[in-house]
């Protein structure tokens, strides 16, 4: 009889340990994943830097303005047309840029703009900037990060 009630005991004592080791799992598979969800401004701003044929080496905003360094990573000199960073955000300027240059833009925000120790984010999907080459007019680059940060 004895033997009966320890294998029991012993039975639910594993299934307690799986349960807890399952548990464990599963709380820190959601914390790593959550951290996916979103990006910080440096990761952000370092796949930027690598893009083609405009980059944009930095960003920052204030109440009302949206400030870009954008940097010509071609081998030909580029006319910047015009950038647009979501609604409400908008530079346009015909600008000479060199290969290796860079230019600041300053885009005002619209809308509910930006106050102290908020956050910000604009998505990739609209982030567009027309430019000119020596030979093609009306080229488009699209974003490939979203620009995010605080104010």
């Amino acid at each position: 009889m004895n033997n009966r009630a320890q294998g029991t005991i012993e039975y639910l004592v594993i299934i307690a340990i799986v349960v807890v080791i399952a548990l464990v799992v599963v709380g820190l598979l959601l914390q790593i994943l959550g951290n996916f969800g979103t990006m910080s401004e440096t990761s952000l701003k370092t796949s930027w830097k690598t893009a083609e044929p405009w980059a944009i080496t930095d960003w920052s905003a204030s109440t009302t303005t949206l400030t870009l360094v954008l940097k010509n990573n071609s081998s030909e000199t580029l006319q910047f047309k015009n950038i647009t960073v979501g609604i409400g955000t908008d530079y346009s300027t015909d600008a000479n840029v060199a290969p290796g240059a860079t230019m600041a833009t300053n885009a005002s925000i619209t809308g509910t703009g930006c106050s102290a120790g908020s956050k910000y984010s604009y998505p990739k999907a609209n982030v567009k900037i027309t430019y000119d080459t020596p030979s093609i007019t009306g080229k488009v680059q699209y974003g490939v990060a979203d620009i995010a940060g605080t104010c």
